[in-house]
């Protein structure tokens, strides 16, 4: 399964978010391999990102504070970077 480009990165963690929300019960076969597909990109970050961005999608990062923000945002550079580097985010 190749995933299409996203426009942006808010627009992969919405869909993934999405994916995650619907459950494996509610998803067609396409649907479970683009979610298995961003689940593998997902881990090839380092555990404390993909911690924080799991934390972040959990309350929408509407609660945190400075250090939390920034590392959200170094979370979502990382996973920024691995997408273009798979040709998966427009530049």
């Amino acid at each position: 399964m190749k995933l299409n480009a996203y426009a942006s990165l808010a627009a992969f963690l919405a869909h993934r978010r999405a994916l995650k929300q619907a459950g494996a019960g509610g998803l067609s076969a396409d649907e479970l391999a683009r979610s298995a597909e961003m689940e593998k990109i997902i881990a090839s970050l380092r555990p404390e990102e993909r911690a924080t961005l799991e934390g972040a999608s959990a309350d929408g990062g509407a609660r945190a504070d400075g250090t939390t923000r920034r590392h959200r945002e170094r979370a979502e550079a990382s996973l920024a970077r691995e997408l273009r580097a798979r040709g998966l985010l427009a530049p």
